[in-house]
């Protein structure tokens, strides 16, 4: 066998593999009586709005922030309060120390999750708390969290507080993981 162009070139369309029959755009069938359109520019002009004055501006950028803060949470016109979520891990002076424990620095080393919630303004007495394995949902006459949680925990061992002085609600949350014999 010759090797010339052509036959070399013959060669090369037996060994690649043919391309797939993809239809795009144009090459569509129009079988059906529906058009997809799109609004998206013409919300954008209507949302866009210029301010005569910066007090005029100022006054609109609050308004959006205070909406921004009760988005998703909102129950009527009760706010989200501020929270922060931190682990929490037990230890002894093995673990410090001698570091002969089996617990390491990380996270997958701890026990508890602690959320502390503040709620100014509010009283023990007006909240309503509810603890799922997944969530955590606070009530009150001013505030309204629905929580998710990043682990699952153990409603029934879990512990809340009330701090008068800070004026904020510390969920001590048990974390229940799936190889807690391995890590203790």
């Amino acid at each position: 066998m010759e090797f010339t162009v052509s036959n070399i070139e013959k060669l090369a369309g037996l060994l690649t593999p043919p391309e797939p029959d993809v239809l795009q755009g144009d090459d569509l069938p129009k079988t059906t009586d529906y058009e997809i359109t799109t609004s998206r520019d013409n919300k954008k002009s209507e949302t866009a709005k210029t301010y005569k004055t910066i007090e005029e501006y100022e006054t609109q950028q609050a308004e959006d922030a205070d909406l921004i803060g009760t988005t998703g949470l909102r129950v009527e016109d009760r706010k989200a309060p501020a929270y922060t979520m931190n682990y929490q891990q037990s230890v002894s002076a093995e673990d410090v120390f001698l570091q002969m424990g089996p617990k390491t620095p990380s996270s997958a080393s701890c026990e508890n999750l602690i959320v502390r919630v503040v709620m100014t303004g509010d009283k023990k007495e007006n909240i309503d708390l509810s603890v799922d394995t997944n969530s955590v949902t606070i009530a009150s006459s001013r505030y309204y969290l629905k929580l998710p949680l990043p682990h699952e925990i153990n409603p029934d061992t879990s512990k809340a507080n009330w701090d008068s002085a800070e004026e904020s609600l510390v969920l001590t949350l048990k974390l229940n993981r799936e190889f807690d014999f391995v890590n203790f």
